[in-house]
């Protein structure tokens, strides 16, 4: 999956709109976790998270970007399993994503829509497996190479425990900072 990924990453940035062209960027903010039932108590269900990007934009209202997403670097969440044992849950995606750009006052202000899919690593579950992710944000040119963004990004895990499927989620709240070459 990460060679694919990679390849379609690769190619956008050969067709990307040379007027838009490639960007790099790093976030950090905070994430949530919401079990769906699948431990019998989570202690701590926020934690720091940092994300770091590439993409390229294909033309004023489109981009494709991989995202590393680590969201347990500053602490882990903590949970009860139903064994009353005390588990420790970090969480980091690698993903891909296509975002709609929406532009306002001569492009200095961009509102965007994020949809893609990722594999979530999943320690202390115990399971590696597929994510979406959709979310929001808005970001504010500085100049022309750089610029700043705050961001919300759902992403949903699926888990399934003996018959039983369930839906994981990780809410996320960033801000970042965002390089264009």
């Amino acid at each position: 999956m990460k060679i694919i990924l990679s390849i379609l990453l690769f190619c956008s940035v050969l067709l990307a709109d040379r007027d838009g062209g490639p960007y790099i960027g790093f976030g950090y903010g905070v994430s949530e976790f919401f079990d769906d039932g699948v431990f019998k108590e989570v202690n701590k269900d926020s934690s720091d998270t940092m994300i770091f990007y590439v993409g390229a934009y294909i033309n004023k209202h489109l981009s494709v970007e991989l995202a590393k997403v680590e969201f347990n670097s500053g602490n882990s969440y903590e949970a009860v399993d139903n064994s009353n044992q005390d588990t420790t849950l970090t969480f980091s995606s690698l993903n891909v994503s296509t975002l709609a750009h929406y532009a306002f006052f001569d492009d200095s202000l961009d509102f965007y829509a994020k949809f893609g899919v990722g594999e979530m690593d999943a320690a202390g579950v115990g399971s590696t497996g597929f994510t979406m992710i959709y979310g929001v944000g808005v970001g504010y040119r500085i100049t022309d190479a750089l610029s700043v963004k705050v961001a919300y990004d759902n992403y949903d895990i699926d888990y399934q425990e003996n018959t039983t499927e369930r839906t994981m989620n990780i809410k996320l709240m960033y801000s970042a900072i965002e390089y264009q070459f």
